[in-house]
């Protein structure tokens, strides 16, 4: 068996996801944590293959870029869809939870109170809302093609689930009623917090703000 080591800042953040995929597989892996602004990073950046984290060790072979550790780790553990067309609309869902992502992200490094606001406005009135209709989109098309499972893709969980997860975990704490009007992605949301694999992992993972 592999031996795996997952680096990352002692957050949440890009790493999540990952950690989540080795929870919910099963699998043991070294969750090497580093201090955010750490003497320790600035000795292990040029160690680092792109000098950015995190990073994935397997067998000491090292990889970079958050997304392609998650799709690395998913087929690993086959938890990336049994067809290829399950598999595209997997990443289909990954992708688009990167541009939430990084539209959320907007709000987090803005320094200006004014432009923060009206950023946390756009995210409430514009982007919230496209993107929860495009994921009750993919819920039901998936229940339309015969599969009540109640995941995204396909009759299991994917990683498509656990990217919906988490990357709705910040905007949920920032802006608290945004799925008050979407009952299917409360309720996916709770099947996945309930996920017999993954609810003492979330129910004891540390608390951090992203």
């Amino acid at each position: 068996m592999s031996k795996y080591k997952l680096i990352y800042f002692d957050v949440r953040g890009r790493g999540e996801v990952a950690r989540m995929l080795f929870t919910v597989a099963g699998v043991s892996f070294e969750d090497k944590r580093v201090p955010v602004d750490a003497v320790e990073w600035d000795e292990m950046k040029s160690k680092m293959p792109q000098h950015v984290l995190p990073v994935l060790e397997v067998d000491g072979k090292q990889l970079s870029q958050s997304l392609t550790i998650c799709r690395y780790l998913a087929r690993e553990f086959h938890l990336c869809g049994k067809t290829a067309w399950e598999q595209a609309k997997v990443e289909e869902i990954v992708d688009t939870m990167e541009d939430l992502r990084l539209e959320v992200a907007k709000w987090i490094y803005e320094k200006n109170e004014t432009k923060k606001n009206e950023i946390s406005e756009h995210l409430k009135e514009q982007v919230y809302p496209k993107f929860a209709k495009i994921l009750e989109t993919s819920l039901r098309g998936n229940e339309e093609n015969d599969n009540s499972s109640g995941y995204l893709v396909g009759e299991n969980l994917t990683l498509a689930d656990l990217s919906v997860f988490e990357t709705l975990t910040f905007p949920l704490t920032i802006h608290p009623s945004i799925l008050d009007d979407h009952i299917e992605l409360q309720q996916h949301r709770h099947r996945i917090k309930t996920h017999k694999r993954l609810s003492d992992y979330i129910s004891n993972r540390p608390l951090r703000p992203v």
